[in-house]
């Protein structure tokens, strides 16, 4: 297991080992972790050369090729970092439909060649470009993966890679390199138009034969793209294009004559239908135990243990297909945002009040960002106008508390009620009207919320219903957990004049550090007291993603068999994990190979010095020597370097002959100084 990360499941496993998909520990992100298989951690050339490739791979920036994080290796196992791409693999495409458009198979050859293209420009070769290593997302574009890690099988000088897809010089011998990359990008170009494989055969030596004299099968795809693939596949590398860049420029010209100038729009669409077709295979997609379709080997027909005849499989997964499509459809449209994708906020109507609430109105918190029981608020019923901070101004986003209707009170009379006289003949006289005028509005407050924080303080929304002075107190709080935050004296402001406010209130909010989540609280209550009392909001924060620690250099300054002083120096004071990996080999001795590996933590400096003890197994009595070897790794991957050395063991004294005796021919004496017997007799 590679340091510094969590597995979470294994995705699958191939000719070059298996890939688990796993999170970054300290931002949590996810990738894709690949563990070569021990043939190739066991090919001393093959990981010579990786070496150098994967410092060039792990600088290399393309958005056609799978971003290579790190490159991690030890005394027990190798593994490559990777990003993570959740799509499907361009071989369950073909499998369960065949073929593709003619536009879509431009589209992956555009995008594949473009990937070899900035590849080849940094002389990395990818060596085994097949459908099983093209990763098509959602969206229609794709992703080459694998780079630099074609299978090598039999002695060295043999042919590496697929045979289906692999060049004529590739079958005689020759190193494979960018040539090869465009015939075998071609191979598959041809695969995606037809559905088949250009060339097959029941025997590797026959499908050598064809790959290396057989026509190309131009007749089997469009006459719009025989051009590109007649070049692309070309029994001499001469003949191809010059470079998968070259290539490129090719392929527009004849799709753009062929298939007008919305060609790729065309095809990345389809591509993004086939794909979703498959969502529930992605990486990061999660089945239901009970999940299966014709397709992904899944069942969907059980909900909750009950059995729904009419809802079958295919509907389900149908609906579930059509939704990742919709959603598809709706980002490469372009449309705005609805309301539910905005910052909008929707606020459920009043309900009575429950045990366990806040003073103020209890109203719907989010369960991700908002601290239960801490939001309260009740936002006006009408629009309130916030010139104050922007609430995106926020890392995070804050949910404001649920709305309870102010509404006037209606005056009933609660006693018995009088019998109605009877009526009298004689009209009632009319009293006279009082002289004393109508008595002035009673001054409240109403619609008190608060309706953002920021970094810089709070926005607070209210009503009043005269013009009349509205004294407003406002509290602030924070802290690394809801429960215990460390407050700051009030701000109380006067609002008069008006019957809405919406003030900004300013407070200086502590930033969070990269990595680090606060919780910041705003209280705040007026005179006089607004319906519904004082309002509680609690924002939770969270600080950028901390940079990755980088390692510079790696040095072992010295190994005596016992122990290893070593040197890391790294370019920030995150934390490194240094893998210390041991072994050691017993010759013409008992104990044979044993290894371990050691895990230390680093952090807080940029420069490290340690001494330490290695733990190897006891020597043996006697022997030949005894080889010990040490390895000192890090993580963020930098160079790994080892040191051994050869310790003399004492001979092995051999066990003495008696001899056999004559068995017709009994000796008294038994052998001799020398070891023979009486008479010569060994």
């Amino acid at each position: 297991m590679v340091p510094g990360y969590h597995e979470v499941r294994e995705l699958g496993a191939g000719g070059s080992g298996r890939v688990v998909l796993a999170t970054y520990a300290s931002t949590g992100a996810y990738v894709a972790i690949k563990y070569l298989n021990a043939a190739m951690r066991d090919d001393p050339w093959f990981v010579a050369r990786f070496r150098e490739e994967a410092r060039v791979m792990v600088e290399l920036r393309d958005p056609n090729i799978v971003r290579f994080y790190e490159y991690y290796e030890d005394v027990l196992e190798a593994a490559i970092v990777m990003e993570l791409v959740d799509g499907v693999a361009l071989r369950r495409i073909l499998s369960g439909h065949g073929s593709t458009s003619p536009e879509a198979a431009l589209v992956v050859l555009k995008g594949s060649l473009t990937g070899l293209a900035s590849a080849h420009a940094a002389g990395i070769a990818h060596r085994d470009y097949k459908p099983e290593n093209v990763l098509v997302q959602a969206d229609g574009t794709s992703k080459l993966a694998d780079f630099g890690i074609a299978a090598r099988i039999g002695e060295p000088g043999t042919p590496s890679g697929t045979p289906s897809y692999m060049a004529p010089e590739q079958w005689a011998g020759e190193p494979a390199g960018a040539a090869g990359d465009v015939y075998a990008a071609t191979c598959v170009f041809f695969e995606c138009l037809t559905g088949r494989r250009p060339y097959e055969a029941d025997h590797p030596a026959a499908l050598m034969r064809r790959h290396r004299t057989a026509p190309i099968p131009l007749e089997a795809v469009p006459s719009s793209v025989r051009g590109l693939v007649a070049r692309g596949m070309a029994k001499d590398p001469a003949d191809r294009p010059p470079t998968a860049r070259a290539f490129v420029a090719d392929l527009e010209v004849a799709a753009l004559s062929a298939y007008g100038p919305e060609w790729e729009q065309r095809g990345r669409r389809h591509l993004a239908e086939l794909a979703t077709l498959l969502a529930l295979t992605f990486p990061l997609a999660k089945p239901s135990p009970r999940v299966s379709t014709s397709v992904a080997r899944s069942v969907v027909g059980r909900m909750g243990g009950i059995r729904r005849p009419r809802l079958g499989p295919r509907v389900m997964a149908g609906a579930a297909v059509i939704t990742v499509a919709v959603t598809v459809g709706l980002v490469a449209a372009n449309r705005a945002p609805d309301r539910l994708s905005a910052d909008t906020i929707f606020t459920p109507a009043p309900r009575s009040p429950e045990a366990g609430d806040t003073p103020a109105p209890p109203g719907r918190t989010s369960h991700a960002r908002t601290s239960p029981g801490k939001d309260a608020g009740s936002p006006p019923p009408e629009p309130v106008t916030t010139p104050g901070p922007s609430r995106r101004a926020v890392t995070g986003r804050t949910v404001p508390s649920s709305a309870s209707t102010d509404r006037p009170p209606t005056s009933e009379s609660t006693g018995p009620r009088r019998p109605t006289p009877a009526p009298s003949r004689t009209p009632p006289r009319t009293a006279a009207p009082s002289p004393t005028g109508t008595p002035p509005p009673a001054h409240a407050v109403s619609g008190l919320a608060i309706t953002g924080i920021t970094a810089g303080g709070a926005t607070i929304g209210l009503r009043a219903s005269t013009t009349a002075n509205v004294v407003l107190t406002v509290g602030f709080a924070e802290g690394r957990t809801p429960d215990r935050l460390t407050e700051s004296p009030p701000r109380s402001l006067t609002l008069a004049g008006a019957g809405a406010y919406s003030p900004a209130v300013p407070h200086t909010f502590t930033p969070p550090a990269c990595g680090q989540t606060l919780y910041r609280r705003v209280t705040v209550s007026t005179s006089p007291q607004a319906a519904g009392g004082p309002r509680t909001r609690t924002a939770e924060v969270r600080g950028d993603p901390c940079p990755a620690p980088s390692v510079e250099s790696v040095d072992i300054v010295s190994f005596d068999g016992t122990t290893v002083r070593f040197r890391v120096r790294t370019g920030g004071t995150s934390a490194v994990t240094v893998k210390l990996g041991s072994a050691q080999k017993v010759v013409g001795g008992e104990g044979g190979f044993t290894s371990a590996v050691r895990t230390l933590e680093l952090s807080g400096r940029t420069d490290y010095a340690r001494e330490v003890a290695v733990e190897f197994a006891d020597l043996p009595a006697c022997g030949e020597y005894v080889q010990r070897v040490v390895t000192v790794a890090t993580v963020p991957g930098g160079d790994m370097r080892s040191r051994d050395v050869r310790l003399p063991l004492p001979s092995c004294e051999p066990d003495p002959d008696p001899g056999p005796s004559a068995p017709d021919r009994p000796s008294e004496d038994g052998p001799g100084p020398d070891g023979s017997a009486e008479g010569g007799i060994l």
